[in-house]
């Protein structure tokens, strides 16, 4: 039985694994973004399960922790990743005089930009890296938390599903707004900058108050306006994270 509980955060572990996995397919394979989508966030799903599981049942290891930086980059990183390279894509074929973009040839600048989605990947490899080294990340984040990062592009892939033909199409096609987003993220995710963590130690308000009033309007911007709003949900965690930080220089 102990063998089973200590091996039970590992197997939800390998599941938002396959799910990572899966998500790449879909983006890549399927062109499905609101199914690579949902695959991610059936991935954070069981990325938090399996912290909580370890908790529970004591079972945090060093193979534990490795085990699931390397599903986070795949989760994490790849697939939205992936998300992105498509999104680039689709702009391309949008813009194009004729249907029959190349995407095996194309020219310097355009495979600059299209490769450009991968810089995701390459920099949740290097955030998750350094949080494994970092013994203080535990209360609150250095940089923007990878699953975060993920979610906010996988709104981006639910964004361009629900919105074709209207003028939305113009900002999430936009290339100018996609390289920014990609490089923009690449920054957080490695910078210096604290970010509050939304684990409770106590329920009381003045410990969590950031927390509340962070998961408050994050709840409503959900309600409104569905996965597609999870973009604006992490937009408001990092300036929550901002103006948090500047609240605890003053005091």
């Amino acid at each position: 039985m102990k063998r089973i509980t200590k091996g039970l955060p590992s197997f939800f572990t390998s599941l938002g694994l396959v799910c990572g996995c899966m998500s790449v397919i879909a983006a890549t394979t399927l062109k499905d973004l609101n199914l690579a989508g949902y695959l991610i966030l059936a991935a954070a799903v069981f990325d938090f399960i399996d912290g909580f599981v370890a908790r529970i049942f004591k079972a945090i290891t060093e193979f534990g922790k490795q085990l699931d930086s390397l599903a986070d980059v795949v989760s994490f990183g790849v697939a939205p990743a992936m998300i992105m390279y498509e999104l680039i894509m689709r702009s391309f074929v949008k813009s194009s005089l004729t249907s029959d973009f190349d995407i095996m040839s194309p020219p310097m600048g355009n495979a600059l930009l299209m490769y450009s989605a991968f810089l995701i990947a390459v920099f949740s490899a290097l955030r998750l890296a350094k949080f494994n080294i970092d013994t203080e990340q535990v209360k609150s984040f250095r940089g923007l938390p990878t699953p975060a990062n993920a979610l906010f592009f996988v709104a981006l892939g639910f964004i361009s599903e629900s919105s074709l033909g209207s003028p939305v199409d113009a900002i999430v096609y936009n290339r100018f707004f996609l390289l920014g987003t990609i490089l923009l993220s690449s920054y957080l995710l490695v910078c210096n900058t604290r970010m509050f963590s939304l684990k409770f130690s106590s329920l009381q308000w003045k410990e969590n108050s950031i927390r509340y009033i962070f998961l408050v309007f994050a709840l409503a911007v959900l309600v409104v306006y569905g996965f597609p709003g999870l973009s604006a949900v992490i937009v408001l965690y990092i300036l929550f994270s901002l103006i948090n930080n500047w609240f605890v220089k003053m005091t």
